[in-house]
C-alpha cells in the first residue's frame, strides 16, 4: 500500500519546481465545488477579495526575488559560511539566519535563500543535512511571526483586524522570543556539537553584489513597510516597485511563484464562503481564548495556517488567540504551512540521496515535539 501511495502523481509533483502548483489546483477545485453548491454567486467573488492585502503580499514576494537576483542573499550566505568555524557554530548560524531572514523578507523567501545554500554547503561539510533543513523550516515558521509582513497569516490578521503596530508587536515579540529559546535548546540537544573542531570550509570567491540596486530595493522594502503601517498608500509603494523591477530586474517576474500568489487570490472567496457557513453553524462564535487557540492549531494541520486564519477570522474577534494558534499551527503536518511544502520541494529537488518518506517521517516527529512543548507554554500565556 505504501508503494502505491508513493507512486501518486500528487506526491511526485512535490519534486517539481513548485509544490504550490498542486495547492493552487486543489483550491480551484474547492472553489468550484462551493460555487456549484450555490453558496455564493459568481458575480460576488471580486467583492470578497482584499486587493490591498494581495498587492502587499505580491510586492513582498517580488522584492524578495529582487534581493536574490542582485546578489544580496548570496552575500549574506557567504558571510555565514566564512563565520562558521565549527559544526555547532555553523548550525547556530544557519538557524539564526533562517529565523532572522523570515522576520525581514517573509518565511517563503527565507527558505528559497537558506535551503539551497545549506544543500551546497552539505556537499563540502559533513552536515546532518536532513535534520538541519527540517529545523530551518521550523525556524522560518516561528521567526516570521515577529512582523506583520513575516508571513501571509500575519499580514492577513494585521490587516483584517486593523491592528496598530504596538498592539501587534506586544503579542508577537514574546511568541518569537520563547520560540527562539526553545528551538535553540532543542536543536543543540539533537544536532550534535561537532566537538568544536575547525571545519576548514573553503568558501568561494566573494559574491558579486550590485549595491546600488540593493540600496534601492531596501528603500522600496522600507516603503512597503510604511504601507503596512498605513503611512504610505499601497498603490504608491507597489507601483514604484513594479516600475523599478520592470525596468531593471525584469527576470524577477519570471522567478516569482505565481502559483502561490494565485492560491492566495482564490483563498479569499473560498474562505469567505466556508467562513459564512461556519458562522451559521456556530451561531454566536467559537468560545473562549483557549478554544480559538486550539482551533487555530488544529485546523492549520488540515488546511494550512493561512486559510485557517482566514476561516476563523469570520467567527472570532479574538485576534490574539488566533495569532498564537495559526502561527504555532504551522508546525506539525506537511500541509500545516505553505512554507513546509516549499521547504520539502526545495530539499527533494536539491538532494538525490533522500526520499520524501524519510524526510516527512523525521520532520513530523521534530515538528510534533516542538509543537507540544511550545503549545503547552503558550497555553499559559493565552490563559492569562
Amino acid at each position: 500500500m505504501l508503494a502505491a501511495f508513493h507512486r501518486l502523481p500528487i506526491l511526485k509533483g512535490l519534486k517539481a519546481r513548485s509544490s504550490t502548483q498542486f495547492v493552487f489546483y486543489l483550491v480551484t477545485v474547492a472553489l468550484g465545488a462551493l460555487l456549484a453548491a450555490h453558496l455564493i454567486p459568481l458575480r460576488e467573488i471580486p467583492s470578497t477579495i482584499d486587493w490591498r492585502l494581495l498587492a502587499l503580499l505580491g510586492s513582498f514576494m517580488l522584492i524578495s526575488e529582487g534581493l536574490k537576483l542582485v546578489g544580496f542573499m548570496g552575500w549574506i550566505a557567504e558571510g555565514m559560511a566564512r563565520a562558521g568555524h565549527s559544526l555547532s557554530k555553523l548550525y547556530l548560524l544557519l538557524l539564526t539566519g533562517a529565523f532572522v531572514l523570515a522576520m525581514l523578507i517573509t518565511n517563503d523567501a527565507a527558505l528559497f535563500a537558506i535551503i539551497p545554500f545549506t544543500i551546497v554547503l552539505g556537499e563540502r561539510v559533513r552536515l546532518n543535512l536532513r535534520r538541519i533543513v527540517i529545523y530551518e523550516i521550523i525556524a522560518v515558521n516561528l521567526g516570521s511571526a515577529l512582523t506583520p509582513w513575516g508571513n501571509p497569516q500575519n499580514l492577513f490578521i494585521y490587516h483584517y483586524y486593523r491592528l496598530s503596530p504596538g498592539a501587534f508587536f506586544h503579542e508577537s515579540y514574546p511568541f518569537v522570543l520563547i520560540s527562539l529559546v526553545a528551538l535553540f535548546l532543542f536543536s543543540s540537544l539533537t544536532l550534535g556539537s561537532g566537538e568544536g573542531r575547525d571545519l576548514g570550509i573553503a568558501t568561494g570567491d566573494e559574491p558579486h553584489v550590485s549595491w546600488n540596486k540593493t540600496a534601492i530595493l531596501l528603500g522600496l522594502f522600507a516603503l512597503l513597510v510604511l504601507s503596512i503601517l498605513h503611512v504610505v498608500p499601497v498603490s504608491i509603494s507597489a507601483g514604484f516597485l513594479v516600475l523599478y523591477m520592470g525596468i531593471t530586474l525584469r527576470s524577477s517576474f519570471r522567478q516569482l511563484d505565481w502559483w502561490l500568489l494565485g492560491t492566495f487570490l482564490l483563498l479569499f472567496p473560498t474562505m469567505s464562503m466556508l467562513g459564512s457557513a461556519l458562522a451559521r453553524a456556530l451561531g454566536t462564535g467559537i468560545g473562549g481564548h483557549l478554544r480559538v487557540y486550539a482551533m487555530g492549531i488544529g485546523i492549520s494541520q488540515l488546511i494550512s495556517n493561512v486559510p485557517a486564519a482566514m476561516l476563523l477570522s469570520r467567527v472570532t474577534a479574538d485576534w490574539r488567540s488566533l495569532f498564537y494558534g495559526v502561527n504555532l499551527g504551522g508546525l506539525g503536518t506537511v500541509v500545516a504551512s505553505f512554507a513546509n511544502l516549499i521547504g520539502l520541494s526545495l530539499y527533494l529537488k536539491g538532494t538525490k540521496a533522500d526520499t520524501w518518506r524519510g524526510f516527512l517521517g523525521e520532520a513530523f516527529v521534530w515538528n510534533l515535539l516542538i509543537l507540544v512543548i511550545l503549545g503547552g507554554i503558550f497555553v499559559l500565556i493565552i490563559g492569562r
